[in-house]
């Protein structure tokens, strides 16, 4: 039976994401988003070593752990640790958005060209680029539109975040990086077709900006449905997020959200089956809370 497993780690500030599916043969298969780890704090980096371990995995091997590493955007709380993952793990493929060739984490791309061995190949992906299989799952990037030649938005980098959403039979699971909320009326078209939304990760930590547009409207969060899991990845210190706006528009609607400065790590598992009433069947497993 094919699994997709996607946990938020509490990583303080920011997002790092790991992935892992069971393919229906039981191959396992691992994928991380963002990581914010520095030379000092390395939460993720233990994180990722101890969870392989416990797989069984011979992390001293050297053996290529990930089917891809996904940069969302380049700003310091999701990218600061990509670079060394990819080094200590090694990865089939490197993502990114366009903008981040144009930033200061354009270094990681170079560290791509220098080193094969790590990094088997990358490639600036939009909407319009077929993605490979992650196992049984099927993955699109639903989010930045293509450009001819620079970024989408040279002036916010939020808004050229990958929004990836991920499917596992009947049951998607959407990662939104920090992609802002004005541009979510060009996305929600697509949240209908999306079979069984059963995890949304709330963009920007839970910002106004993330959730509220310049016109004080809730764009995707008017339209995902209302069993779908919410899961915020939380940004306390320094930005507060969530915001408290934020946070009392949820709890209006009677929205418990998953948060990882209340849960700790979070783990969504689906094995892309509905139940009897069409909600997706999702397991969630925190540490505390």
């Amino acid at each position: 039976m094919s699994k997709l497993a996607v946990t938020v780690i509490d990583v303080g500030w920011g997002d790092s994401i790991l992935l892992e599916t069971v393919t229906d043969g039981g191959e396992r298969r691992y994928a991380l988003v963002d990581c914010n780890d520095t030379s000092i704090s390395r939460s993720s980096y233990l994180f990722v070593k101890r969870f392989l371990e416990r797989r069984g995995e011979d992390v001293d091997s050297d053996r290529r752990f990930f089917d891809f590493v996904l940069l969302t955007h380049g700003h310091a709380d999701h990218a600061n640790g990509i670079q060394a993952m990819m080094s200590e793990f090694q990865t089939d493929w490197f993502w990114y958005p366009k903008s981040v060739a144009f930033g200061g984490f354009a270094k990681i791309i170079r560290y791509a060209n220098r080193y094969q061995s790590k990094v088997k190949r990358h490639q600036a992906i939009d909407r319009t680029k077929a993605l490979p299989d992650f196992g049984d799952v099927k993955l699109k990037a639903l989010w930045p539109p293509y450009t001819p030649a620079d970024p989408f938005d040279a002036n916010n980098e939020n808004n050229n975040s990958v929004v990836l959403a991920l499917t596992l039979g009947e049951v998607t699971f959407l990662l939104a990086g920090d992609c802002e909320a004005d541009n979510w009326p060009e996305i929600v078209g697509d949240l209908g077709q999306i079979p069984g939304l059963g995890l949304f990760q709330v963009p920007h930590h839970g910002a106004v900006n993330g959730v509220f547009d310049g016109q004080g409207n809730t764009p995707w969060l008017d339209v995902v449905p209302a069993q779908t899991r919410l899961a915020m990845s939380s940004h306390i210190r320094p930005h507060n997020h969530p915001a408290q706006e934020v946070i009392d528009e949820l709890q209006n609607r009677s929205i418990e959200p998953f948060r990882t400065d209340m849960h700790y790590h979070l783990t969504f598992m689906t094995e892309g089956r509905l139940d009897g009433e069409g909600r997706p069947e999702v397991e969630v497993v925190w540490s505390h809370g």
